[in-house]
């Protein structure tokens, strides 16, 4: 690595191998006192596009750690932008999409680098960092903006339903998306949402915005932890948590220090181009993302991820997004297109939502005015357990809404235990099943009978039998 000192810039060069494929790599560089901006501009040769399906070029993603802590785990990050951007700045009073304002603390600074691609002859890349002097009449003492807490009131009056729609799933201009988290608040505001979580990528400079955003919606904190081998989502507000993870190690210890912090933690898009999680035997998450976009997107492969560990014991809570990304131009991929439902007794506040769904008191249908589902045993609902009857019946209930035209089935580890077809709009059934052979029932609707071309417009979470 070669290091070039101009009056108010270092160019800094370096080169790494094939080899060092889906790896990071701090370089780090030098802040005097009384600095008040830091800018960034960076390049490499043979640049491609981060589509999956493309390859032989390079793909190398940026950001930024202060003197804090730069090693795994560590507490001085300050931003984070992939391969989006080329050049980002930071000063005291404001700082790049993506990028933390703040204190520009003297001493040892480190740029990562992570090579999400590296082609065949390798990649050489250029770094220049730019450092101005502060002005003698800025505050020195200045502190961060404050990020979006998971308040425990509401901004709204609560439901006599008790049930609540939203996403959960989005990205803003923080990361990769095209819009700002207030034209978000917005959208989902016109959309009729009761909550909203803006989850970009390894960042949380989207929730200092949103805490300044005026609404009615429950705005609830959460990020995107995007690693090499998975991405995962953690809703909350505490630490930041490290998506550097080249081991099935690093990846135990970045979910147990979120689990740790409070978060619920959603294991996200298992599926080819999701990307996959290909850490299979790494688990600790609460929840997964059964259904990402549109239903045609591979979401089978995940729900079969889900479906298996239901098998194995695991009680997981099913989850959706829309992974929403662009707002300024036409995509198939729309806000709420699915839409989580949660139920939530008393005021329905942040954490109160976080608890409920943690509880797997949710389901997720297709839009914000998708056709409902609701699946209980006397006074046990989805999320709940259920004592065994000695003759292995369980009575069960389904309330359905907008359903006409559609069948519903109920689902145990066997399979399809029931299947009936909807003809009003409205519809309740009661029944009893056979649980001999399952420790969970879910159900969910479909628009066609055949299983090999099923497409689910409702899916809820289990009522476990213990």
């Amino acid at each position: 690595m070669n290091v070039t000192h101009f009056d108010h810039a270092q160019v800094i060069t370096g080169e790494v191998g094939k080899d060092r494929t889906l790896s990071y790599v701090l370089v780090p560089f030098h802040v005097p006192e009384h600095t008040g901006r830091i800018e960034v501009t960076y390049a490499y040769d043979a640049a491609i596009s981060s589509d999956p399906a493309i390859s032989g070029g390079n793909v190398v993603d940026i950001g930024i750690f202060d003197p804090r802590g730069a090693d795994f785990l560590g507490h001085g990050f300050r931003g984070w932008s992939g391969s989006e951007r080329l050049t980002f700045f930071i000063t005291p009073d404001e700082a790049t999409s993506g990028y933390i304002a703040g204190p520009i603390q003297a001493g040892e600074w480190n740029i990562v680098l992570g090579f999400y691609k590296v082609a065949p002859q390798g990649c050489h890349y250029q770094i220049t960092v730019k450092l101005q002097a502060a002005a003698e009449s800025d505050n020195e003492s200045v502190a961060f903006r404050p990020r979006l807490p998971v308040r425990t009131s509401a901004p709204r009056l609560a439901k006599a339903s008790g049930w609540y729609k939203g996403e959960l799933h989005c990205h803003s201009l923080h990361s990769d998306g095209d819009s700002s988290p207030e034209a978000i608040v917005r959208a989902a505001e016109k959309l009729g949402l009761d909550f909203l979580a803006v989850t970009d990528h390894n960042n949380y400079s989207q929730q200092m915005d949103l805490n300044a955003v005026s609404t009615n919606l429950i705005l609830i904190p959460g990020s995107e932890v995007t690693t090499f081998k998975g991405h995962w989502n953690i809703w909350g507000a505490d630490r930041w948590i490290d998506f550097r993870v080249t081991s099935e190690a690093d990846m135990s210890a970045t979910i147990q220090a979120a689990n740790e912090a409070g978060y619920l933690t959603s294991c996200n898009h298992p599926r080819p181009y999701g990307p996959d999680w290909m850490y299979p035997n790494v688990e600790g998450y609460a929840c997964v993302e059964v259904w990402n976009g549109p239903w045609q997107f591979l979401n089978e492969v995940c729900l079969n991820f889900w479906e298996t560990r239901l098998k194995q014991g695991k009680r997981l809570v099913a989850v959706g997004g829309s992974d929403m990304h662009r707002m300024l131009s036409e995509n198939v991929v729309q806000l709420a297109h699915p839409t989580n439902y949660i139920y939530c007794e008393g005021e329905p506040s942040a954490a109160a939502l976080l608890n409920a769904l943690r509880a797997g008191h949710a389901f997720i249908t297709n839009a914000p005015d998708g056709p409902q589902l609701h699946l209980r045993s006397g006074q046990h609902m989805m999320g709940d357990s259920v004592a065994r009857a000695a003759d292995n019946r369980l009575p069960v209930e389904l309330f359905i809404k907008d359903g006409a035209g559609l069948s519903v089935q109920l689902v145990g580890a066997q399979g399809i235990i029931f299947e009936q077809a909807i003809q009003q709009a409205e519809e309740h059934l009661s029944l009893t099943t056979n649980v001999q052979d399952t420790s969970y029932i879910y159900a969910r609707l479909i628009s066609a009978n055949n299983t090999d071309n099923m497409l689910i417009t409702c899916i809820t979470n289990p009522l476990y039998i213990d």
